[in-house]
Parts: C-alpha cells; sequence; structure tokens
C-alpha cells in the first residue's frame, strides 16, 4: 500500500523595493499605474464630452493623427450619423432660415462650417472637418434634417 510521503517545500523570498526606492523606471510606473486604473478611460470619456460640449476639439494631438475621429466626436455631440454618401444630423425645432452652412477646402481636407442663427443668441457654430479634398458637397435640409451628401 502507498504511503503519504512528505514534499520538501521551500519558500521563495519575493525581492520587493522597499518603500522609498526609486529604483524602478518612470515609464514602468506609469504603465503599472495604467494597468491598475480601470476607470481612466471613463474619465477620458468625460472630459472629451466636455470639451466637445463647449465647442473645443478635445485631445488636439489624437484629432491630427486620426482626423475621422474629429468628425465622430462632433457628430456625436449633435447626435448625427454617417450614411453611405454623406451624414445626417437632426436639426428638429430649427427652420430653414435659421441653418446657415460653408464650406472650406485645403490640400487634405473638406470642413463645413454649420451655424444656427436664433434670435437673441450667439449663433451655434460647429466645424465638421471631412476627409478628402475637393469634394463635391451638397447640403438638404429635409424634415428637420441637414443631409449633408457628395
Amino acid at each position: 500500500m502507498s504511503e503519504w510521503k512528505r514534499l520538501a517545500l521551500t519558500e521563495d523570498k519575493e525581492e520587493k523595493p522597499e518603500e522609498g526606492d526609486f529604483s524602478s523606471a518612470p515609464q514602468l510606473l506609469h504603465q503599472e499605474f495604467h494597468e491598475e486604473a480601470h476607470h481612466l478611460h471613463e474619465v477620458r470619456a468625460m472630459h472629451t464630452h466636455v470639451l466637445v460640449q463647449a465647442g473645443m476639439l478635445p485631445e488636439t494631438h489624437l484629432a491630427e493623427v486620426d482626423p475621422s475621429q474629429r468628425l465622430d466626436w462632433i457628430l456625436q455631440e449633435l447626435h448625427g450619423m454617417r450614411d453611405p454618401d454623406g451624414l445626417t444630423i437632426p436639426l428638429k425645432g430649427v427652420s430653414f432660415e435659421d441653418v446657415e452652412v460653408n464650406i472650406m477646402s485645403n490640400d487634405s481636407e473638406t470642413s463645413i462650417k454649420l451655424t444656427i442663427h436664433e434670435n437673441g443668441h450667439q449663433p451655434f457654430e460647429r466645424v465638421l472637418p471631412l476627409m478628402g479634398e475637393d469634394l463635391d458637397v451638397q447640403a438638404h435640409f429635409v424634415n428637420g434634417q441637414l443631409r449633408l451628401r457628395w
């Protein structure tokens, strides 16, 4: 019959830096913090939302790296959506006469400036950056929706 045999158990001591030990590189400490801080994506999203609400473009560096992100932020703010051939932005409660659409093209992109006028208030303006140059953009106001097609 087999018997229980004692297995040798050894204790390995893990070397941990003592408090106040600054031997770790700052990059490693930052990486460790980002891995453990699960709430940061929520903070970044709220920061972006506040900046967009204020009419500012958040995360300028990211917007330069990925220009389509700028358009997504603005469309999200305006509750708009991308269509296969353009954009649709709901403007319920706004009359045709109060909407002004301007276009500007440069070397790499075409920008649409949407301005909504209301008596007694400052105009509401947003610039929609579109990818591509010299786009043939057409604007239609149909049933309280601004439809931009190209």
